[in-house]
């Protein structure tokens, strides 16, 4: 399974500490933000909490030495409550998908070190409010 793959995967099941060590380094910066594993765990527990069956598909990668760049679509039905920047929206049942790009920095260890986070929440959060 190639590096992506496997940390995808993390994502798309229940949210593991052990497995996430093995990913990412503690701290983690995202978005030029310090975030500890356990911080990174319960945010992916708030994903599973607002959102089941959970497709993702990688659009297109990047390698270069200790850096990975990847662009992916994120499907998921919004079933639980979702807190977003404009508030906490009920479940509504409806399938959102967003385009993310993600810059990955790479510790010596292989591990991630740093993230650019680019994702379109605003998109997601239309989708969910509209009437299908």
């Amino acid at each position: 399974m190639e590096f992506e793959e496997q940390l995808f995967a993390l994502w798309l099941g229940p949210p593991i500490e052990a497995d996430f060590r093995l990913v990412y380094a503690d701290p983690v910066v995202i978005n030029g933000t310090p975030m500890t594993v356990t911080d990174l765990v319960a945010r992916a527990s708030a994903l599973h909490s607002a959102f089941t069956d959970h497709e993702f598909e990688i659009v297109d990668r990047v390698r270069a030495p200790g850096k990975l760049t990847v662009a992916f679509r994120h499907r998921a039905r919004h079933t639980g409550v979702w807190s977003t920047p404009l508030g906490d929206l009920p479940p509504t049942g409806r399938v959102v998908s967003g385009l993310g790009i993600d810059v990955l920095t790479l510790d010596d260890d292989g591990r991630i070190s740093a993230i650019w986070v680019l994702s379109d929440e605003l998109q997601r959060i239309l989708q969910a409010q509209t009437a299908a």
